[in-house]
């Protein structure tokens, strides 16, 4: 059953002191020092600790990323959920609101403005293997995909709806992409799946290869689906038929990064490749020194692509008259992925060493490291200028803001 949770005093009253604190010592620091000085001269006692000083020394330990931290990668404090819990395994921002699941299946709700929980619901067993999570805020729904069924809820409340879960007539193996009335996500055998989720039944399916693992990922009318063995094909969403398809030298295992005109896919033969989106024509390939397992990242004019061993690469996304790519910049310091940019910079972040960098885009060049070694999870919710939010191991959920 759904319950509604209401922010507890104490939660409220630690986050109202925490953003008071954080203006006063941002704002009000020197004034405040001033101050103490004169006090400390007029009695005749030393101060040793400036009081914004120790409210900043004091919030580096509340946060997974201090406000010192923060500033110099261009964010400010946002807001904190003390208690997101150390189960949590996902977390989901979409438009209003930011969802965190539970390794038990429990979903929650937080409002991506303030934090505050709205609800906390079960969408399956402890077992039940979860694959996505769609929020629909027209609608008011969400639909949680399952392997073998889909769940929806009510947004407002985490209430199930009069008709709450649908079989899926083959076995989903990823999460789905929205397009209109259909939720299109990959079966465990390889198809391609366009479910009518309003209706509750699978419309159609298009085969692909032994078995999709990775999202489909939906550029205006063509979605682009890989299949484990090496297939890539675009399939426009219309007409549920086939615009173009590649057979690959060897596996794909991560993503393509689908822009508006081009996708690009890396693969273990160590290539990384550009495909024309509407008729498929291999628009550059580059072969790299390592076999590709990383999804690269397109952000306008660039590429940026993690190579093994080398570190962060960076290619030009429309290079003229170049089928063998044109390569612009290595950051071999970085072996982690961009997550989002903040003006001129890009901030990536590596799972395995819990490490977070700040480099240059025009060159590449590395001018800041993290080690966030309590931090579980980190994750963007926008390419540009997106938000950051960070998982402790303390279960600390936190939300980093871009300054203006």
């Amino acid at each position: 059953m759904p319950t509604a949770i209401r922010t507890s005093g104490t939660i409220r009253l630690a986050s109202i002191l925490l953003a008071a604190g954080l203006m006063a010592a941002f704002t009000l620091g020197c004034q405040n020092s001033s101050k103490a000085g004169a006090r400390s001269d007029n009695s005749g006692n030393t101060i040793s600790t400036r009081p914004d000083e120790a409210l900043l020394d004091a919030l580096e330990r509340e946060y997974a990323i201090g406000p010192r931290a923060a500033r110099s990668l261009g964010y400010r404090l946002g807001w904190q959920v003390p208690d997101a819990g150390t189960d949590t395994v996902d977390i989901s921002p979409q438009d209003d609101s930011v969802f965190i699941r539970s390794n038990t299946n429990i979903l929650e709700r937080l409002t991506a403005d303030t934090g505050t929980r709205l609800w906390s619901t079960s969408i399956g067993s402890p077992v039940a293997e979860v694959l996505g999570i769609t929020y629909m805020p027209e609608k008011q729904l969400i639909y949680i995909t399952r392997d073998s069924s889909m769940l929806s809820i009510r947004s407002g409340t985490g209430v199930m709806t009069s008709t709450p879960v649908q079989s899926l007539q083959w076995i989903a193996n990823t999460g789905p992409a929205l397009y209109e009335n259909y939720l299109i996500y990959g079966s465990r055998a390889g198809e391609l799946v366009w479910q009518a989720y309003e209706i509750g039944h699978s419309y159609r399916a298009y085969k692909i290869g032994q078995a999709i693992k990775l999202k489909p990922q939906l550029q205006g009318d063509i979605i682009v689906a890989v299949a484990n063995s090496g297939e890539i094909v675009a399939i426009n969403t219309e007409t549920v038929s086939k615009v173009w398809g590649h057979q690959l030298l060897d596996q794909i295992v991560a993503e393509p990064a689908v822009g508006p005109t081009a996708a690009y896919v890396a693969s273990r033969d160590q290539y990384l490749r550009a495909f024309d989106l509407f008729s498929g024509r291999v628009l550059w390939k580059s072969m790299t020194e390592s076999s590709l397992s990383d999804s690269p990242t397109v952000d306008g004019r660039q590429v940026y692509q993690q190579v093994p061993g080398v570190g962060l690469t960076c290619y030009e996304a429309m290079p003229g008259n170049r089928f063998d790519g044109r390569r612009l910049w290595v950051c071999p310091q970085i072996t982690g992925n961009v997550i989002t940019t903040r003006g001129d910079r890009l901030i990536t972040w590596d799972d395995d060493t819990s490490q977070l960098g700040l480099v240059s885009k025009k060159t590449g060049t590395l001018e800041k490291t993290m080690s966030l070694k309590d931090v579980r999870l980190l994750i963007a919710d926008d390419l540009n200028e997106g938000r950051l939010y960070t998982l402790d191991n303390r279960g600390r959920l936190d939300c980093l803001i871009p300054l203006n």
